[in-house]
């Protein structure tokens, strides 16, 4: 019973293999193949038979799942073997044309062998290929190490060349799950990264600065079979390979003469130079240029045919024939026909000797040594090989030394220069051998001045941090001299320039940690400095801020650029200050030097109050670069608070009055006029309430018992409490009309002993409306009310006009 449901299962496995099968191979034992067919298969292509056995494992892989599912008892050998062996040589003769194909997507790519893919790419691809122009690289066959790293190198001409790049998946038709190219710095990407014909991935980018760049790398990112995201970095070195030209190998050379040899190609920047001189087979040579011309000196000193190998080495490394990483390119072999000069030229160990105007000092110096020199005797140093020159310095031989040279003193008797020809030794008036150097001033500054962008040169040296300037230096042999100015960066002119005038551009550091810059003359101190001295310049005044309530507002911002009006009462006003505002790394201004003016006017614009605060320094705020180095001795940053200052307090003042404040730089701290800012603040009221006696006349009086519109009465007297309003249209005006509440006495001033007289005192509620002209002392209101009269225990309404004086 158990087995015949094994058996049932053993062929349904196997047709399902045969399924599999069919999108391959045909067997699942095509890795049965002999080791003959195998070796000859690798000869035609070791790619193919990666791809063959990399897609066996595949289906390996699923048989074994299939089998698992058997019943372990049944383990029969498979009579099809021979079968499945026969179908695997069949097919191996019919992957040639299929190989080919492939092949010709890719041009000459060929998949590496599995070992090397282990070694030198992460899972899912097999290879990177890198085109630029006419070459194409491949990583796993074209990568060299270098300082113990593998780098793809490859060799180009242009400074932003275009590069195509193609990534082979490790199984052929199967694309790399999430495979991005990620951005860089040293180059730009042109193309999306694309599967392309089923096979490889391509996209193209080009190079930002080849020149220049270092460490570039192409980074791939794609997700492993455990869908982690793994980031493969390819090593890129692009070299530069120079070409060199010149017009011939043979040269023609007197001994002791120095001949310029030019030397012109393309990718010149990469060739070492070598400015000190060299020797190499009785050759003397440097090799110095810029751009793509190098310029090769040459000093023979011996004659006859001499060859100098000249070994030409780059400055970055560069892909031999071999294909080893080297810095060396090749060899020149440059040939000389050195002829015997008509003078012998002697080198001596100085290039510069100082001249001595007194003649009276002499110094010690170096030649090569001849036979035709004698020892303990004096030769004269000419500027013309015939008779006649200038004397120009005298030697008196003393001794050999152990290196062959000869030991004699000095003395100069007038300046020379190498540009301005060769010297000649001289025995009296025979001349016996050339020679050439500097006689120069001894170097001495005596007098330097600084200018500053629309100026005049000064002897001030006063400087300032973080400013530019430009130095003149002023006294003896200075071409040649060495001055620097400590702690500060400084150019030279190379155009402007004698031996007794320099020219530098000296930038002084913001942070500069000293009060003086000393200057130096070949490494020795001297009497001259710059004296460092903090900025006195007058800065904005957004660091004065003022509160008059719960808010600091900025003396110089769209706040006080009107008059501002303020309806509460004002307790204090303070000026506070914001000393990191001052200086940035930008612009320093150094200390601030204000003085503060208050004046206090009341409703009419008469001065009741006038104040000057003065003296009032702000350092700037430990943000400042300069801050360590101000002192604070004399700063004063706390708030200031002016009704310590007013004799009229503000909360003290009536309704409209004006507080003005200006805060300005003291002009006297400053070089230039300084920075004023005021503002004005206005003590606002919605409403007036006062207590006023008019006499009304002629009111209309309707007592509301009797019938009729009423009668007139006399001249009457009122108290009332009134309630005014201002105009918020005219700064202190009040509006036209008026309420109030109080007392008035009828016919108050009406002494006639008539009966019809009715004189009472009345609780009334008045609307007045006056004439708009508040000014006038004399005016005429009108009066509408209603009360209760208290004598006649009646209510009443009264309407009329009156008399209000002012006084």
């Amino acid at each position: 019973m158990k087995k015949s449901f094994i058996l049932p299962g053993l062929f349904l496995a196997l047709f399902v293999i045969n399924i599999i099968d069919t999108q391959g191979v045909n067997n699942l034992n095509i890795y049965s193949i002999s080791t003959e067919e195998k070796a000859d298969t690798n000869n035609v292509n070791n790619s193919k038979d990666f791809e063959k056995k990399e897609h066996l494992e595949q289906k390996q892989e699923v048989s074994d799942e299939i089998n698992d599912t058997i019943d372990v008892e049944v383990q029969k050998p498979r009579e099809a073997d021979a079968k499945d062996d026969k179908t695997t040589e069949t097919e191996e003769k019919e992957e040639p044309e299929e190989q080919k194909e492939a092949e010709e997507k890719l041009g000459d790519y060929k998949k590496p062998d599995k070992e090397h893919i282990d070694k030198l790419i992460e899972n899912s691809i097999s290879d990177i290929a890198f085109k630029i122009e006419d070459e194409i690289y491949y990583y796993l066959r074209d990568n060299l190490t270098y300082e113990d790293e593998n780098y793809l190198f490859f060799k180009v001409e242009d400074n932003q060349t275009i590069a195509e790049v193609r990534v082979m998946p490790e199984k052929d038709g199967m694309p790399i799950p999430g495979l991005i190219l990620l951005p860089s710095g040293d180059f730009d990407i042109l193309d999306s990264l694309v599967f392309v014909n089923n096979d490889h991935y391509r996209t193209r980018i080009r190079f930002n600065n080849l020149f220049e760049s270092e460490y570039s790398s192409l980074i791939l990112s794609y997700y492993d079979a455990g869908k982690n995201r793994i980031n493969k970095e390819v090593k890129l070195q692009p070299y530069f390979l120079p070409e060199i030209e010149y017009e011939k190998d043979y040269f023609e050379l007197f001994r002791g003469e120095e001949k310029n040899i030019e030397i012109t190609g393309w990718n010149l920047f990469n060739v070492k130079q070598y400015p000190d001189w060299q020797s190499s087979n009785n050759i003397d040579y440097t090799l110095t240029g810029r751009g793509n011309i190098l310029r090769l000196s040459v000093r023979a000193n011996r004659t006859g045919e001499l060859v100098l190998p000249l070994e030409i080495f780059t400055n970055y490394p560069i892909v031999s024939e071999e294909k080893e990483v080297t810095n060396f390119f090749k060899t020149l072999n440059l040939e000389f026909n050195v002829k015997p000069s008509r003078l012998q030229y002697v080198n001596t160990d100085k290039d510069v000797v100082y001249f001595e105007p007194d003649r009276r000092r002499s110094e010690e110096i170096q030649f090569d040594y001849h036979t035709g020199f004698e020892l303990r005797k004096s030769y004269r140093i000419e500027d013309r090989q015939e008779d006649g020159g200038t004397l120009i310095a005298e030697i008196h031989t003393k001794s050999i030394t152990s290196d062959n040279k000869l030991l004699a003193d000095i003395r100069t008797y007038d300046l020379h220069r190498v540009t301005d020809g060769y010297l000649y030794i001289k025995d009296g008036s025979k001349t016996m051998f050339m020679t050439n150097f500097n006689i120069v001033n001894r170097p001495d500054i005596s007098k330097i001045e600084i200018l500053r962008e629309g100026g005049d040169w000064t002897s001030n040296l006063n400087v300032y941090p973080g400013e530019k300037i430009e130095v003149k230096v002023e006294g003896n042999g200075l071409l040649d001299a060495n001055i620097s100015f400590d702690g500060c960066m400084q150019r030279k002119d190379s155009i402007r320039q004698s031996d007794n005038v320099l020219f530098y551009e000296v930038t002084i550091p913001v942070d500069i940690p000293r009060r003086n810059v000393m200057v130096f003359l070949n490494r020795e101190i001297t009497q001259h400095e710059l004296r460092v001295r903090e900025y006195k310049r007058p800065a904005d005044l957004d660091f004065v801020k003022i509160n008059y309530g719960t808010i600091d507002y900025p003396i110089n911002g769209s706040h006080f650029r009107q008059p501002v009006f303020y309806d509460n009462t004002i307790r204090d006003i303070n000026i506070i200050f914001d000393p990191e505002k001052i200086d940035n790394n930008n612009r320093l201004h150094g200390k601030q030097y204000l003085n503060i003016e208050v004046r206090i006017l009341d409703e009419n614009n008469k001065l009741v109050d006038f104040q000057t605060i003065s003296n009032i320094v702000v350092c700037p705020g430990e943000s400042s670069p300069r801050y360590a180095f101000y002192g604070d001795s004399d700063c004063n940053q706390q708030t200031i608070r002016l009704n310590d200052h007013l004799l009229r307090k503000t909360y003290n003042l009536d309704a409209f009055s004006q507080i003005i404040i200006t805060v300005k730089h003291n002009d006297n701290q400053y070089n230039t006029t300084g920075k004023s800012y005021k503002a004005t603040i206005f003590v606002e009221r919605k409403i007036a309430f006062d207590i006023m006696v008019s006499f009304p006349a002629g009111l209309l009086v309707k007592e509301f018992s009797q019938s009729g519109i009423g009668n007139l009465s006399g001249i009457s007297t009122s108290v009332l409490a009134e309630i005014s309003f201002y105009d918020p249209n005219r700064i202190g005006a009040k509006r036209p009309y008026k309420f109030g509440a109080g007392f008035i006495a009828l016919n108050a001033f009406n002494f006639s002993e008539s009966e019809n007289v009715k004189r009472d005192i009345g609780l009334v509620g008045i609307a007045v409306v006056e004439p708009v002209r508040g000014s006038a002392k004399f005016s005429v209101p009108i009066y509408f009310g209603l009360g209760y009269l208290l004598k006649e225990s009646d209510f009443f309404a009264i309407f009329g006009p009156g008399i209000r004086l002012h006084f």
